[in-house]
């Protein structure tokens, strides 16, 4: 089921912009929409690649990936993310838990722009989101 989250972004806050998670487990997804709705965003769940291909028309600044071991139809799917229209113009952020650099280096290889290891605090959540954001293109 796809749904725009917005609900929570605070009276008065600055929309900063919508992003765009794809993540398998429920509870990772709420964690980090509450995070981000707190500083500004709008969250969109995809639960997968197909399901972002279907939404690929409307706008993001970023995108978080899960990068989940052993799935190696992921890093697939950022591949083409980023040969489509839509993943040419915005960032990437991968997050899971490497057992390995070459784990990273095979995200980071496919598309994305950034790389983020479970676990990790909000704090440092927002700041690489950030950071992906005040990049050029």
């Amino acid at each position: 089921m796809q749904q725009l989250f917005t609900e929570f972004i605070p009276k008065g806050a600055t929309r900063k912009g919508n992003i765009i998670i794809t993540f398998r487990d429920e509870a990772v997804f709420h964690r980090m929409s509450k995070c981000l709705q707190r500083h500004g965003f709008a969250v969109y769940w995809c639960r997968s690649f197909q399901e972002f291909m279907a939404i690929e028309h409307l706008q993001f600044k970023c995108m978080v990936v899960d990068v989940t071991l052993g799935m190696a139809s992921t890093f697939h799917a950022v591949e083409t993310i980023k040969q489509s229209e839509v993943g040419k113009i915005i960032p990437i952020l991968a997050v899971g838990d490497a057992t390995s650099s070459d784990h990273v280096v095979r995200a980071l290889n496919a598309g994305a722009a950034d790389y983020i290891l479970h676990p990790y605090t909000d704090a440092e959540f927002i700041h690489r989101l950030n950071a992906l954001l005040d990049r050029p293109l």
